[in-house]
């Protein structure tokens, strides 16, 4: 079977509207299918509510479905995101680190809505927590009804006048440290995947020792093709893949059709025939 093949239809990381996607998980999984993807996983920003209906749609499909969640960390103060794939949903230690993260999510939306008070704004809060629904909270909810309102003509405006780092700072959330998210997950048979590596501000040194770290901790695999990555970061990750016997995953990072580049099943292809591809283990 020639190498491309391995991959080409199989998609490992992805959003839904439970969290910051477009689509809701049924919606997801029809075009998963739609664009002839046959391995799929939903990897919402920490939250599991998508999979049960998501899985179901999946088995109507034929689709084979492998659970996933996003999860946010930290290394050395730097935002990480980490995907966690074929795991048990009622998993406890799983389940309690989501539920941490839910509740650093709710109470970073709280200080936005605050810090727009102290901007002169009314206080949106509840107004954002009804708008977002089933979806995760977060700044493109008060972008909306800054613009529903009238404070702004467009999002884009929201975001420079009021949401923006500039203004609100940087919001950097106290994320558990990834030494201790890893301690609490590695060696019960989930695969844990350092997303989009290239995407951090890091250089090759530090991404060097990022990894070594991650792999010294109890991480299995990285990303190392993801959504629109360049061709040239993937085949450094290829290589790094080798280098610290990590298992390569891939995925689209799909949240919604914004660009012709984002699709689900669409990135740049793997090349390096000696990575060893986090699925070929599973059943």
């Amino acid at each position: 079977m020639p190498e491309a093949a391995r991959y080409r239809k199989v998609d490992l990381h992805s959003h839904s509207n439970r969290s910051d996607g477009r689509f809701s998980p049924l919606e997801l999984v029809d075009l998963a299918v739609e664009q002839g993807v046959t391995l799929f996983s939903l990897t919402d920003h920490d939250t599991l509510d998508g999979l049960a209906e998501a899985r179901e749609r999946a088995f109507e499909h034929g689709l084979s479905f492998i659970n996933g969640v996003e999860l946010s960390t930290q290394w050395n103060g730097i935002p990480l995101h980490m995907v966690a794939l074929n795991f048990s949903a009622d998993d406890s230690a799983l389940l309690s680190i989501v539920e941490a993260n839910q509740r650093i999510r709710l109470d970073r939306a709280q200080r936005i809505a605050e810090l727009l008070v102290k901007q002169g704004l009314p206080n949106l809060f509840d107004e954002a927590v009804t708008l977002a629904g089933e979806s995760q909270l977060g700044r493109p909810h008060f972008a909306a009804l800054l613009v529903e309102k009238g404070f702004v003509k467009d999002t884009n405006k929201a975001f420079d006048r009021y949401l923006g780092n500039k203004k609100l700072g940087q919001l950097r959330d106290v994320w558990p440290e990834l030494e201790e998210v890893l301690a609490r997950l590695a060696g019960q048979g989930m695969e844990l995947v350092l997303a989009h590596p290239k995407r951090y501000p890091l250089t090759v040194t530090k991404l060097k020792r990022l990894l070594s770290d991650f792999k010294k901790w109890g991480g299995t695999g990285i990303e190392i093709a993801s959504g629109n990555e360049r061709p040239d970061s993937v085949r450094l990750l290829e290589r790094l893949s080798i280098e610290f016997d990590l298992k390569a995953s891939v995925g689209s990072d799909y949240h919604g059709p914004f660009g012709p580049w984002m699709q689900l099943g669409k990135f740049t292809q793997i090349q390096e025939s000696k990575v060893n591809l986090v699925w070929q283990s599973w059943d």
